[in-house]
């Protein structure tokens, strides 16, 4: 919410207040148990940032927001479910049936949840595996799912340690015959990273850059051997710190004088433009392309009505030099008014999760 926060440069703290206090008490009127209110909040906040708001219409113009948000909120993690198993199964109708149900549950849950899209992914797992777990020959399917997200919770659980605890079969067999297992088993030789350095003859804080290396590189490995190609998570030690420094010369460049924008053109000539703007890169992602090409996203929050996003496509060589192939400055959407003879059939219109179905099953749950 801070980061809304800092570009609602238009709106004063009393009205900002104002809208705040009355979404904690719509949200906790009807979701106590769903940790929901700083979505609901942003997406209002960028609803009403350029509308010229008054005192006596503040609540009004929340009011009339609110139950399109709350439809679009939950339209969203409906999606998420649906293509989660969609992904994994092919079969659209039956990922359509998994993500209502999903919904369903979370509606009419009474436990706490603080997560949400990470309950929704995790549910629709569960309904995954139940579904294919009553269909003997689909058991292959079923126990690939199981395996994969026991093996992910692994890599994902510690940026710091890495340990399989009895799940090596896990590890697809390309990466168990790769130089970064055998480089971790050897690290896994030692009780502690002392007494690996002690052997090692290196100080304590060489075996610890060494062990972070090991660890990360095989992260890395079998995540890329289970076919992700999103997240700097797939970046092995060398590709992510070249990435890092490429960031850090980049804003060197944006934040310098009349060199610094020479220094971009050499990069790519279209860089000046496509981070024109720019002052810091707030957050950033990957996807890989193939071979060592990656697209890098960049996002800048600064205090612009919407935050800036550029998308550079680069390539690191062997050395892990990162060199720009192209660039560009991404584009928001746009709104565009639908012409009064234009049919659009009312199935196509129709909310996912309508507000008025979302109260009915929160009512019932009160019950």
């Amino acid at each position: 919410m801070a980061q809304i926060q800092n570009t609602l440069l238009s709106m004063d703290n009393e009205t900002y207040s104002l809208i705040v206090e009355q979404l904690s008490c719509l949200v906790q009127d009807s979701f106590s148990n769903l940790n929901i209110l700083d979505e609901v909040t942003n997406s209002i906040l960028i609803r009403v940032i350029k509308m010229p708001l008054h005192d006596g219409d503040i609540r009004s113009t929340v009011n009339a927001l609110y139950p399109r948000v709350i439809e679009e909120l939950f339209a969203g993690y409906h999606n998420t479910a649906y293509r989660y198993c969609l992904k994994r199964s092919k079969q659209a109708d039956l990922s359509n049936d998994i993500a209502q149900e999903t919904i369903y549950l979370l509606l009419t849950s009474k436990k706490l949840i603080n997560q949400v899209e990470f309950w929704v992914r995790k549910v629709a797992h569960n309904l995954l595996c139940k579904h294919y777990r009553n269909l003997m020959d689909e058991s292959r399917l079923y126990q690939e799912l199981v395996n994969e997200a026991s093996l992910i919770n692994q890599i994902t659980s510690n940026e710091e340690e890495f340990s399989f605890s009895g799940h090596e079969k896990l590890i697809p067999e390309s990466v168990l015959r790769g130089s970064n297992y055998a480089s971790y088993l050897k690290l896994k030789q030692f009780d502690n990273l002392g007494d690996y350095a002690k052997a090692k003859r290196i100080s304590y804080e060489a075996a610890k850059s060494i062990s972070k290396k090991t660890i990360r590189n095989l992260k890395a490995e079998i995540l890329l051997a289970l076919g992700w190609q999103a997240s700097p998570d797939i970046l092995d030690y060398r590709q992510y710190k070249s990435i890092q420094s490429f960031i850090r010369k980049l804003l060197a460049a944006i934040n310098g004088t009349g060199k610094g924008l020479a220094d971009l053109r050499k990069l790519h000539p279209a860089l000046p433009e496509a981070l024109e703007g720019y002052k810091s890169v707030d957050d950033w992602g990957v996807t890989m392309l193939g071979g060592r090409r990656f697209r890098l996203y960049l996002m800048h929050l600064g205090t612009e009505p919407f935050p800036l996003m550029s998308t550079v496509i680069v390539t690191i060589n062997s050395r892990n030099h990162v060199q720009v192939e192209s660039c560009k400055r991404n584009q928001h959407a746009g709104t565009h008014n639908i012409p009064a003879n234009v049919l659009i059939p009312k199935e196509k219109g129709k909310a996912l999760w309508p507000y008025d179905r979302i109260v009915s099953l929160l009512n019932e749950k009160k019950r």
